[in-house]
């Protein structure tokens, strides 16, 4: 299990610097801060009105899901890595198809994020509780307070 991590980590990194070399250093800052700002946005944003969250709960378990499908395609590409041994051709496919595919899941969890937080704010706010009629209709008794006005 500590491998699978330390591969994980050490892949994390290194995809960091294909997109980096790839988009350049504002091109990289630009799709993190997408992806972390949808994700974000659909889940702590919903705390933003009192009426969000419960519009959109679904939203607190878009982190969990991202999470656990980038582990899951990471288990997938450290398999496809394995099955393809020493010869570059196999590893460099298995890496450009794991880069394509952790992009496409992280920016679509990011959409979501983004699309859920949409969604909470049109969300139509809980009915304001209606006025009381006792409460219009409640005068104070006639010794309550002393009034010396004369007509």
């Amino acid at each position: 299990m500590a491998d699978f991590f330390s591969n994980l980590f050490s892949e994390i990194g290194a995809r960091r610097r294909r997109v980096r070399a790839e988009a350049g250093d504002r091109g990289q800052g630009l799709l993190e801060f997408s992806i972390l700002g949808g994700l974000s946005l659909g889940s702590l944003g919903l705390f933003l009105n009192p009426w969000m969250a419960r519009a959109a709960p679904w939203g607190f378990a878009l982190p969990v899901v991202f999470l656990l499908g980038y582990l899951y395609l990471d288990l997938r590409r450290q398999n496809a890595m394995a099955r393809a041994g020493e010869i570059p051709e196999d590893r460099e496919a298995s890496q450009t198809g794991s880069d394509r595919l952790a992009l496409i899941w992280s920016l679509g969890c990011a959409l979501a994020g983004a699309a859920t937080f949409a969604y909470a704010w049109m969300a139509e706010p809980p009915p304001a509780p209606a006025p009381s009629d006792a409460a219009d209709e409640w005068r104070p008794p006639a010794d309550a307070v002393d009034v010396d006005l004369e007509p």
